[in-house]
């Protein structure tokens, strides 16, 4: 299974998440040795959504405003942040599990250089390949 981590430039701003609303509760979450961090999976299938590091709340939204979107105001869940570097939320999103929309093609970013492709799929007795912002490696995905 495929998992290409997406790590927003505003954890607060770049990531809502429109349901569910409650995620510690409706989905599947794992953590381990701190627990600083949360590994939330879709209960149904298993596959890991996204990875939260912070505290996290709900709040009104206008999606207009973002993405021409008619739907309005919308209650979303997102990570609480006040912009400073001492309390920034840890957000890693697994990039083939966002929602299709024409005007957002994860391809742009590659050609953008705005995503570095790492070698996690060789075998470990054979040199990992360097990274690089291309294209993906056998075996990854855009």
């Amino acid at each position: 299974m495929n998992f290409f981590h997406v790590h927003p430039a505003n954890p607060r701003d770049d990531f809502m998440l429109l349901a569910p609303l409650d995620p510690d509760h409706e989905l599947s979450t794992y953590e381990w040795h701190t627990k600083e961090r949360k590994y939330y999976f879709c209960p149904k299938c298993g596959v890991r959504c996204f990875t939260f590091g912070g505290v996290g709340e709900t709040a009104v939204v206008d999606l207009t405003e973002l993405a021409d979107d008619k739907e309005g105001k919308r209650e979303v869940w997102r990570a609480k942040w006040d912009g400073e570097n001492d309390t920034r939320p840890y957000v890693s999103v697994n990039g083939t599990t966002i929602d299709y929309r024409e005007d957002f093609d994860l391809r742009v970013l590659t050609e953008e250089k705005r995503v570095q492709y790492f070698d996690d799929r060789s075998e470990p007795e054979e040199k990992k390949k360097e990274p690089r912002w291309d294209r993906p490696h056998y075996g990854g995905c855009y």
